[in-house]
C-alpha cells in the first residue's frame, strides 16, 4: 500500500491532508451567508476555512484525501449527500459566474488542478491526456468526481469544456478495460445530454414529469418541488414521443403508438387506451379525452402553415379521439404552438383560440383554481391548460400555474409545457438536465433527429420572430 501510494503521490515532504493556513473559525461566514462567487474571488473561505488560492496549492496527497473541498471547486444543482453543507449553484450563480472575470477565471484554474491530478491539460478548451494510464491507478470515487466535474462545467455554462473533456476521457478508454465500469461510462454520458441537439419536445415532456406525482396528489398552490425521488415520464411522454418518431419516420401512426406502448406497458395508460393497446387492428373509441391533446406537441413544430398544422394534429387524435372535442383538444393545442412559434402575442394566440374553437379564455387561474377539480376530458382541461400558459411571465411559471390548478397535472402540465416551450424558446437548464436524465436514450435519439430534421434549418428564423413576443 505505501508503495502504491508513492506510486501515485511521491514522497512528499508535506503529509498533512489540510493546508498549512487555516482561517480561524470565527472568521467563517455563516452557511446562510455563504456567496459562492465570493469564494470564487478569494473574498470568503469555504466552510472549513479555506480559501480558493489555498485549494489551488493543494498537492496529490490532498486531493486525494480531502472529500470536503471538491464541492466548493465543482458546484452543482444537486446537493451533496456527504457534505450537506457545501453550497449549491442555480442560473443566478450561473450569470455572476459568466460576467465576473475573477471568479471566471479561478473557477478555471480550479478545474485544471483537478485536470491535472486525473493527468489531463487544457489549453484554450482543448483538453488532452499528459499521463496515459492515470484514470486507471486512480481510486474509484475519482470517477465520481469526474461526474461532478463534467456536470458543473455544464451547469455554470461552460458546455463546450464539458463536452470537450468527456471526449478526451473517453478516448484514453480501453474498450476491454475492466477498471473503468459500464455504469460509470452511462453516468458520463448522461451528463452530455443537455449538450445535444435534443431542444425541442423538452417542455411537454418537463410538464409531465414534474406533473406526475401529482396527479392524483393534487395541490392547489405554485409552491411546491419541481422534482421528486419518484418523478417521472407517464404515457404523455411516450405517446410525444411515438407522434413525433411518426413525424420523422411517416410510418402509420397507428402502428408506431402500438409499438411504443406495449414496449412501455407501464406508463400509466387510461383504460380505454390501454384496451387500444392490445387490439390487433385497433380502431378509434369516439374519445374526448385529453389524450389527444397531450401527445400533439410535435405537430405545431413542423408544419408551414396553420391550416395545414390543424389538418395534421386532426390526424394525429382521431386515430383514438375520433369525438368532435378530442379533435378540437390536439388542434387547440397544436395551433397554440404553431402561433407561438411563429411570433404570435398572448394576445393573438388567446383571440385564434376563442374565435376558432369557443374555449372561454377570459377566466384567470386563481379564479378556476377554486373550485376546480381533476377532469382528463379536453374540453374540462386544455383551456384551462392554455390560460396556465396565458397567465405566466416565464416557462417555470407556467408549469407551476398549470399543476397548481389542481386536475390531471401531468396531462395539464404537458399541454401547457408544449406550448410556453414554443412562445418563451428557454426551458431552464436545470429544468432540462432533470428531464434528460430520467428519459431513454432511444427517447433523447428521436428527440435529437426531430430537432435536426424539423427545427434546425428554421431556429434562427423562430428565435428573431419569437423575440417580438418578450
Amino acid at each position: 500500500m505505501l508503495n502504491r501510494l508513492k506510486h501515485l503521490f511521491g514522497d512528499k515532504k508535506n503529509k498533512e491532508f489540510g493546508i498549512n493556513n487555516i482561517t480561524p473559525i470565527e472568521k467563517i461566514a455563516p452557511k446562510e451567508q455563504i456567496d459562492l462567487i465570493r469564494f470564487f474571488k478569494n473574498e470568503l473561505p469555504d466552510s472549513k476555512g479555506r480559501y480558493h488560492k489555498d485549494i489551488l496549492q493543494f498537492n496529490h496527497e490532498q486531493i486525494e484525501y480531502n472529500h470536503d473541498f471538491i464541492q466548493w471547486i465543482l458546484p452543482t444543482i444537486d446537493k451533496s449527500q456527504f457534505h450537506p453543507e457545501a453550497p449549491t449553484i442555480d442560473g443566478h450563480f450561473k450569470e455572476q459566474l459568466q460576467h465576473d472575470d475573477l471568479a471566471k477565471s479561478n473557477y478555471c484554474k480550479t478545474c485544471q488542478l483537478y485536470l491535472n491530478y486525473i493527468g489531463f491539460h487544457c489549453n484554450k478548451r482543448r483538453i488532452q491526456c499528459q499521463i496515459t494510464g492515470r484514470l486507471y491507478e486512480l481510486p474509484f470515487h475519482n470517477q465520481l468526481r469526474i461526474t461532478r466535474m463534467l456536470n458543473s462545467l455544464n451547469q455554470v455554462g461552460n458546455n463546450q469544456c464539458s463536452t470537450n473533456l468527456y471526449h478526451a476521457i473517453i478516448s484514453e478508454i480501453k474498450p476491454d478495460s475492466d477498471k473503468i465500469n459500464n455504469s460509470t461510462l452511462e453516468y458520463w454520458a448522461k451528463t452530455q445530454r443537455i449538450n445535444r441537439n435534443c431542444n425541442i419536445l423538452i417542455g411537454a415532456i418537463a410538464g409531465d414529469i414534474i406533473g406526475s406525482i401529482y396527479e392524483f396528489n393534487p395541490i392547489k398552490s405554485i409552491d411546491f418541488p419541481l422534482f421528486k425521488e419518484h418523478s417521472r415520464f407517464t404515457d404523455d411522454t411516450v405517446m410525444t414521443i411515438a407522434n413525433a418518431d411518426w413525424l420523422l419516420t411517416g410510418d402509420s401512426l397507428s402502428g408506431i403508438m402500438l409499438d411504443y406502448g406495449n414496449r412501455y406497458p407501464r406508463a400509466g395508460y387510461g383504460k380505454s387506451f390501454y384496451n387500444w393497446l392490445q387490439k390487433d387492428i385497433p380502431q378509434p373509441y369516439n374519445s374526448f379525452g385529453n389524450g389527444s391533446a397531450m401527445r400533439v406537441s410535435p405537430v405545431g413544430w413542423v408544419l408551414d402553415t396553420l391550416e395545414e398544422t390543424l389538418k395534421k394534429a386532426k390526424e394525429s387524435a382521431e386515430i383514438t379521439h375520433n369525438h368532435p372535442e378530442g379533435i378540437k383538444g390536439a388542434q387547440a393545442t397544436a395551433a397554440c404552438i404553431y402561433l407561438a412559434r411563429t411570433g404570435k402575442s398572448k394576445q393573438e394566440i388567446k383571440g385564434y383560440i376563442e374565435s376558432t374553437f369557443g374555449y372561454n379564455l377570459s377566466r384567470t387561474c386563481d379564479e378556476i383554481r377554486i373550485a376546480y377539480q381533476f377532469d382528463v376530458t379536453c374540453q374540462g382541461s386544455v383551456p384551462e391548460s392554455i390560460i396556465a400558459f396565458l397567465e405566466s411571465k416565464d416557462f417555470e411559471d407556467a408549469i407551476r400555474l398549470a399543476i397548481s390548478l389542481g386536475g390531471d397535472a401531468d396531462t395539464m402540465g404537458a399541454i401547457t409545457g408544449s406550448i410556453a416551450e414554443a412562445y418563451y424558446r428557454n426551458v431552464p437548464d436545470h429544468i432540462k438536465e432533470e428531464i434528460l436524465k430520467r428519459l431513454p436514450e432511444e427517447f433523447i435519439n428521436v428527440m435529437e433527429k426531430f430537432y435536426k430534421k424539423f427545427i434546425m434549418k428554421n431556429d434562427d428564423k423562430f428565435s428573431d420572430k419569437n423575440k417580438s413576443n418578450q
